[in-house]
């Protein structure tokens, strides 16, 4: 009986060293720096549509490598705030630009990091792109912007999302911007 008593403990015993030995090994942790974006810039204007973009850095700074599985941007400008545009929005890796709103997986090693761009589309409703941000600019519409992304790693999968704002300001700036060099 001893024995068996014994051989239960020295099991019980490995089973709490291997347990702590997983859970030493720690996970990837991944984070979208939005603090450390650029502002954005106007890289496509019409006379109907303005197209902005920004780099957001991202890093895995967990003690194992992960995968972003997926990833995109959800922009929160709802009719009931502001209803003179239709708005899109895209994300792509700097490593691995796409124009077809796909975000490519990647795998991250721990400590390390890269960039995304986020892409962001306004259609005026009424054909005049330039007036209709001047109105969102004079109501001082802000745009939130949610970054949600599917990470997996050591752990099952799981999804996270970390919040940006793209402000009326920097879309007035960035289209003065642009005609000042034009």
């Amino acid at each position: 009986m001893e024995f068996l008593v014994t051989i239960v403990l020295l099991a019980a015993l490995v089973a709490v060293v291997v347990w702590l030995f997983i859970a030493k090994q720690g996970d990837a942790e991944f984070e979208f720096i939005v603090s450390q974006r650029t502002n954005f810039t106007l890289v496509e204007q019409t006379e109907q549509a303005a197209t902005f973009s920004c780099k957001v850095p991202f890093i895995n700074k967990g003690s194992q490598d992960g995968t972003i599985m997926d990833a995109y941007p959800r922009h929160l400008l709802p009719y009931e705030q502001f209803d003179g545009v239709e708005v899109s929005s895209r994300m792509e890796l700097t490593t691995a630009p796409r124009t077809d709103n796909y975000f490519e997986a990647v795998i991250v090693p721990q400590g390390t990091g890269g960039t995304v761009i986020i892409t962001v589309t306004f259609t005026a409703k009424n054909g005049d792109i330039k007036n209709t941000l001047d109105n969102l600019y004079e109501l001082s519409v802000d745009m939130p912007i949610d970054i949600t992304y599917q990470i997996v790693a050591r752990t099952p999968w799981y999804i996270h999302k970390t919040r940006m704002i793209m402000t009326c300001d920097e879309i007035i700036a960035a289209m003065r911007a642009q005609n000042i060099a034009e």
